[in-house]
């Protein structure tokens, strides 16, 4: 074996195996676990901190700043996730003041019915809730069906990491506000140049062009590149047929 690229589901668990492999002589190459130690480089389709953001920004100008709001999670492990949470955070309590986490973050195992019964049981205690922020790919469409049951679309906003073909009606009926994603199949690809690129010992450098789209200009940090592969989608750009996947 002369590779390996992982998205790890937890970061500490991998640590000791993938330093085990780099013993070995194995190139690691990481995604979505910007903080791995054992790896030779981890790649992000973006920045986390940055991500997770413009995911509060939004709720921010939909809820006019106000309300109690609730982060979902796959995992309390996980490092991206937690990031981009984070990251919002701090972002609505510098420009948000009037918004407020309710609780601790809710853990849903990447599960959409942990998701949606997790949610029904936080809205049905507290059905002020302003807005819902999730993280793993089913958490907003679990939140949505909760949402709509209990009879609180468009009071509730949402938005969160998904994809089309998970929250895609709910996104064209107006219950979920905005989902982003990257595309997958591009991140691996670009794990692979890459992994191809230190096998060959090729420099990798600020601005490294790995020739897949959205991670031509490269911010090199550490170990840790960023590119530039988020893609958002509302109401109005749902039914694109380049996002139906």
């Amino acid at each position: 074996m002369d590779a390996i690229c992982v998205v790890p589901f937890s970061t500490e668990a991998l640590e000791p195996v993938l330093k085990k492999a780099r013993e070995a002589g194995i190139v690691v190459i990481s995604h979505e676990a910007s903080g791995m130690k054992n790896v030779d480089y981890d790649i992000e389709a973006f920045n986390n901190e940055e991500y997770g953001r413009h995911f509060m920004q939004k709720l921010g100008d939909l809820t006019g700043g106000q309300g109690e709001y609730i982060f979902e999670v796959g995992s309390l492990t996980s490092e991206s996730h937690n990031q981009w949470v984070d990251a919002a955070k701090e972002l609505q309590l510098s420009k948000f003041p009037g918004m407020k986490q309710y609780g601790d973050k809710i853990e849903t195992a990447d599960n959409q019915s942990t998701s949606y019964n997790r949610i029904k049981e936080v809205l049905t205690a507290n059905p002020k809730i302003a807005a819902i922020q999730g993280s793993a790919m089913p958490d907003v469409a679990g939140a949505a069906l909760a949402v709509e049951e209990l009879g609180l679309a468009g009071k509730v906003r949402i938005v969160g990491t998904s994809l089309v073909s998970v929250a895609g009606k709910y996104v064209k009926d107006g219950t979920i506000s905005m989902i982003s994603f990257w595309d997958p199949a591009l991140a691996g690809k670009a794990m692979i140049q890459l992994a191809i690129k230190v096998l060959n010992k090729e420099a990798v450098t600020d601005g490294c062009d790995l020739k897949v789209p959205g991670y031509t200009n490269l911010t090199l940090k550490g170990k840790v590149l960023n590119g530039q592969a988020w893609i958002d989608v509302t109401k109005d750009n749902v039914d694109d047929p380049a996002y139906a996947f």
